[in-house]
């Protein structure tokens, strides 16, 4: 039940870079909670921690209950595009399978994860002890078509049920104009050497949604 915590730096993977001085990296054994808007900001999210991941060499997997992927995309981030692993979740059960058969330290992100049936407060204690357990990166996503903006904390709650398990809890939005493009991003959660960044946030984006859009 209890350790003694080390002052060992801990490994990291970039969710995405230009979030990095206001959040950091997420570590081993923590899980990111990111609510998007629109498609860029998923793909954005998306595409990218996953490209990071692999370029580390972290064993990477892909889950979620549609066909929303694409590896022609993927590979626009990264040149091993082909290592990743993929499957199907329908359930929070299911999910659990899966992590439970994932490597130790490997990164997982989970696309959609608002609405797989039978999510419960058992079931996300659950799914933090295997992350702990395991080392597990994880980032569980939900690209929402309308959220109630005056009151995040409820969105987050009723995607992900028990936010208080999360290290970050992130929205994140694309506005363009002219060609031009900013990352809106509001952090509610992240951990305690960025609580300070906590609040909105406008970022440029240009040169990551040319990618997504070229």
């Amino acid at each position: 039940m209890f350790f003694k915590p080390s002052d060992a730096p801990k490994n990291a993977i970039e969710l995405l870079e230009e979030l990095t001085p206001l959040v950091g990296g997420l570590e081993n054994s923590s899980v990111a909670g990111v609510i998007t808007t629109d498609a860029l900001a998923q793909n954005l999210i998306q595409y990218s921690s996953i490209a990071n991941a692999l370029n580390s060499e972290i064993p990477t997997y892909y889950l979620e209950p549609t066909n929303g992927f694409s590896t022609k995309l993927l590979s626009k981030f990264s040149e091993k595009s082909e290592n990743i692993l993929m499957g199907k979740v329908y359930t929070l059960g299911e999910l659990l399978d899966a992590l439970g058969m994932v490597h130790d330290d490997s990164f997982v992100f989970v696309s959609n994860f608002g609405v797989l049936e039978e999510i419960d407060k058992k079931g996300m204690l659950e799914l933090r002890k295997i992350v702990d357990r395991k080392g597990i990166f994880l980032v569980l996503s939900h690209n929402a078509l309308e959220i109630n903006e005056l009151n995040l904390i409820s969105e987050f709650r009723r995607l992900f049920f028990v936010p208080e398990l999360f290290e970050y809890l992130l929205v994140m939005r694309v506005s363009g104009y002219r060609g031009h493009y900013r990352l809106n991003l509001t952090v509610l959660k992240a951990p305690s050497e960025f609580v300070k960044n906590t609040g909105e946030h406008s970022i440029p984006i240009d040169s990551k949604v040319k990618m997504i859009l070229e």
